[in-house]
């Protein structure tokens, strides 16, 4: 399907790829890991023909639709976000417009006898097209460009603003919701959920289970890889290694081999060792000058291994320490914030006590962001009071705290510079811990990458003597091993915290109460973050469909179909033609039987989804009963067979509702 064949490329006289092979198959979930700047997106760029290898070559299948998502430079403009998003369906698009051509034509010549002939073969045609749109499954394309665009995120009111105005976040939505209607038979994403919040995150995952495709994901987000991937390449010292299951899985084999390494390359040392110093020794000793040019040849012969890489074990330093707070560490009581006339949320209460661990969640725009300043004190409420609790001391980290730093310093005078001074001694053990060690701490600031700075400013924000911090978004532009080392940090930390992330790995066993600000309102949900998850699954699972509802009026607007499109041969299109020309159905008529016949067709596809969801699932069960560990425990066993049966009795169900909405639609 896409193949890598002896692959090497070089920038600068440094070698990236060395004989490269790779083969992605037809269905393939890859994760492609390995450290920053190893050239995961140049990799990228090699797949889909941007970049040319110095030697090898790339074998892409004959005809192969290859889709490509970047992390940034993106821009899209000149049209409003729906048809932008629409223009990804071009064959359907023109296919659709030449029906409405022909349908234009029909009603003029109003079955004149001259135009007998003509109106044949229009009908013909017009037959042939309503056929391919149903292949296309074009009937229900608007429906499908709103279920996209509503998953990831954007709202109906949304739908005619013009794509340029957009950010470079929701551009990147816009391009992902165009590749995801492309459905290309590769589908390259890198860093997709940079951008996501919770809710659009979950429906991507969702989405992408159901995907036809292969799917190759370059993240950094833990939980997504884990859920997506079920196979692993690692990039690592210029070369490709594959392994089998998702990255936590990875993550233990690839421990395993580095340690397998270190032992290798400790003991080729001591050998090293062992004959450089026989050598030494007996170098002008005449009787034994054979034994030294032996041995002198060996080491000649022998191929040396590189320095084993090192990976920081964790954060192991003490933080300051600060005035023990009062009970209760800060509190909102009847607090808005409207900008203009956009209200942002209203009559928030909350309170916070000492040693609460707080997340808070919410879609792209809902005010985390906002509810994170004004907690802080950095931006005052439009209304209602903010108090801090008795002897709290905060601190605030956003995003922009990075670009505060000293660009002159080096990375070492930048964080000694507020640091206290009983932490001094422990600076280079905390900047090691932040992947800053050896000659990297001389590094100006002014070099140093958007990771590596932010990496520094979370740094030094943990060296103050603190016991309130209010974080927004601390992992953005983070690689994996970096996010692990900020959540060690703050499991140690003794104080109190707010911390507003959608990155699910890092707040799982980290956070003990959950906000969620949904539609203006904020909602605590105490417990964990994995608890919260689990209930949001189940209010989603239990919901009826609102976003059939939503659509509705966006599906019927933007609709060109007939009614009759199901309708099979030239008499039977003939016969519709005919029908609507003479008035049996009106105008709101054929409106309302299009809408109806739109909804019916969601809701199967909707059931389709979830029966396959369902089957999957039976699946999985059915491996568990069949495994003789299953039945060493019994209430295990038991559990497993419950859930057996619920499912299979979900599924039943199911089938029943499918079978009797197929029988209706193909009667339409």
């Amino acid at each position: 399907m896409l193949q890598l064949i002896n692959l090497s490329l070089a920038f600068g006289g440094q070698e990236l790829f060395r004989n490269l092979n790779w083969h992605i198959r037809k269905g393939d979930r890859v994760g492609l890991v390995g450290p920053n700047g190893a050239g995961k997106t140049t990799l990228f760029r090699l797949l889909t023909g941007q970049l040319e290898p110095d030697t090898g070559r790339v074998q892409r299948g004959r005809d192969l639709s290859i889709g490509y998502l970047p992390q940034e430079g993106i821009d899209i403009s000149g049209r409003d976000l729906f048809a932008e998003t629409r223009s990804a369906l071009p064959e359907l698009t023109a296919l659709q417009q030449e029906l409405e051509t022909i349908q234009a034509a029909l009603d003029s010549a109003n079955g004149a006898a001259s135009d007998a002939l003509a109106q044949a073969e229009l009908i013909t045609r017009y037959g042939d097209l309503q056929h391919r749109i149903e292949e296309l499954d074009g009937f229900q394309a608007d429906a499908q460009v709103a279920k996209v665009l509503t998953g990831l995120g954007f709202h109906e009111a949304q739908f005619t603003t013009r794509t340029e105005t957009f950010s470079g976040g929701w551009q990147m939505r816009i391009a992902l919701a165009k590749l995801l209607l492309q459905q290309p038979a590769v589908l390259l994403l890198d860093e997709p959920t940079n951008h996501l919040d919770l809710d659009s995150l979950l429906w991507l995952e969702s989405y992408l289970h159901n995907y036809r495709g292969s799917i190759v994901i370059v993240s950094h987000d833990r939980s997504f890889l884990d859920r997506m991937v079920n196979r692993v390449v690692a990039l690592h010292r210029s070369a490709l290694t594959e392994y089998t299951g998702n990255y936590s899985t990875f993550e233990h084999v690839f421990e395993e081999h580095l340690e397998s390494y270190r032992k290798a390359y400790d003991t080729q040392q001591e050998e090293i060792e062992r004959l450089t110093r026989f050598i030494n020794t007996f170098r002008y000793n005449a009787r034994k000058a054979p034994q030294v040019q032996s041995r002198v040849k060996q080491l000649e012969k022998m191929e040396k291994l590189d320095p084993p890489q090192t990976v920081p074990k964790g954060v192991r330093f003490h933080f300051p320490q600060a005035p023990r707070s009062g009970r209760r560490v800060i509190e909102l009581q009847g607090v808005s914030k409207r900008y203009d006339s956009v209200q942002v949320f209203e009559n928030i209460d909350l309170v916070i006590e000492r040693g609460d661990r707080v997340a808070v969640v919410g879609v792209n725009g809902a005010g985390k962001s906002t509810l994170s300043r004004i907690l802080s004190g950095v931006e005052e409420p439009t209304s209602g009071d903010r108090q801090l609790g008795h002897q709290v001391v905060l601190d605030y980290y956003a995003q922009q705290q990075a670009e505060r730093l000293q660009t002159n310093n080096t990375v070492y005078e930048e964080i000694v510079r507020e640091a206290a001074i009983d932490v001094v001694p422990q600076l280079r053990t905390l900047l090691g811990a932040f992947l800053f060690s050896g000659d990297a701490i001389e590094k100006r600031v002014a070099v140093l990458s958007g990771g590596e700075k932010s990496r520094l400013a979370l740094a030094k924000m943990l060296l103050q003597a603190s016991n309130l911090l209010i974080l927004d978004e601390p992992t953005n532009h983070l690689d994996i091993r970096t996010k692990d080392i900020v959540k060690e940090a703050l499991l140690q930390y003794a104080g109190t915290f707010v911390v507003v992330s959608h990155d699910r790995y890092f707040l799982s066993g980290l956070v003990t109460k959950v906000l969620e600000l949904q539609d203006g309102y904020c909602t605590t949900y105490p417990g964990t973050f994995e608890e919260f998850l689990e209930r949001k699954e189940r209010q989603t699972d239990s919901s009826p469909p609102q976003e059939q509802v939503r659509l509705q009026s966006v599906v019927q607007r933007a609709a060109v179909a007939s009614p009759t499109a199901s309708a099979a041969g030239i008499e039977g299109t003939l016969a519709a033609i005919r029908e609507a020309k003479h008035g049996k159905l009106s105008y709101q008529q054929q409106k309302a039987a299009r809408a109806e016949r739109q909804k019916r067709a969601k809701r199967l596809a909707a059931l389709e989804q979830h029966i396959a969801t369902l089957e999957d699932h039976k699946e999985r069960l059915e491996r568990r009963l069949a495994d003789e560990k299953t039945f060493q425990d019994r209430e295990k066993a038991r559990e497993v067979a419950g859930q057996y049966e619920q499912v299979k009795q979900q599924l039943d169900e199911q089938y029943v509702e499918w079978t009797a909405l197929a029988e209706e639609h193909e009667s339409d």
